[in-house]
């Protein structure tokens, strides 16, 4: 028992000292998506959301669709050229 008490505190001391894996600063932006049916600025930023590269905040129901986005520089400025750099 006591081995398992030193072990599961050596296991939590390890653990508090790992820094994060995920380091990188988020930007938000607002991007327009396009008259395209389907919208390939829509679907480029939902494959991103799904590698979780991408976190939608807000989808505006105008014509075309504003999307909120959060998530890394290079994520966002690849839909903001796709979309035309609005």
């Amino acid at each position: 028992m006591k081995t398992l008490s030193t072990l599961a505190f050596c296991l939590a001391t390890l653990s508090a000292c790992t820094p994060p894996t995920d380091n990188s600063p988020t930007s938000r932006a607002t991007i327009h998506g396009t008259a395209a049916k389907p919208d390939p600025v829509e679907m480029k930023i939902r494959a991103l959301e799904k590698a979780g590269q991408l976190k939608v905040l807000a989808v505006r129901e105008s014509f075309p669709p504003q999307f909120d986005i959060e998530g890394s520089a290079p994520a966002i400025a690849e839909v903001q050229q796709l979309s035309g750099g609005k």
